[in-house]
């Protein structure tokens, strides 16, 4: 994983979403704290989804029922739909 601060990614940008679409992540910081991780966008999705499964597991065996990951989604753009509409 390639580490760039603020200003030396600025210059960088192409190539670091072009080693994003490579599936090669890059970290930038902001005065030596990591702020932001760029990713290959399929790769964050699937992570996502590991990690609603993950909970979905962690929630069954506490003896909660959760809700389906698609059904979640919906209801979350559902509720910012609502929101934008106020």
């Amino acid at each position: 994983m390639t580490t760039y601060t603020i200003t030396e990614a600025r210059p960088k940008l192409g190539d670091i979403v072009r080693r994003a679409a490579a599936h090669q992540q890059t970290v930038i910081t902001d005065h030596d704290r990591p702020i932001a991780l760029v990713v290959n966008f399929n790769d964050w999705e699937d992570m996502e989804d590991t990690i609603a499964a993950l909970r979905n597991r962690i929630s069954r065996a506490e003896g909660v029922q959760p809700i389906g990951h698609e059904e979640a989604k919906r209801r979350l753009r559902e509720a910012a739909a609502e929101a934008a509409a106020r």
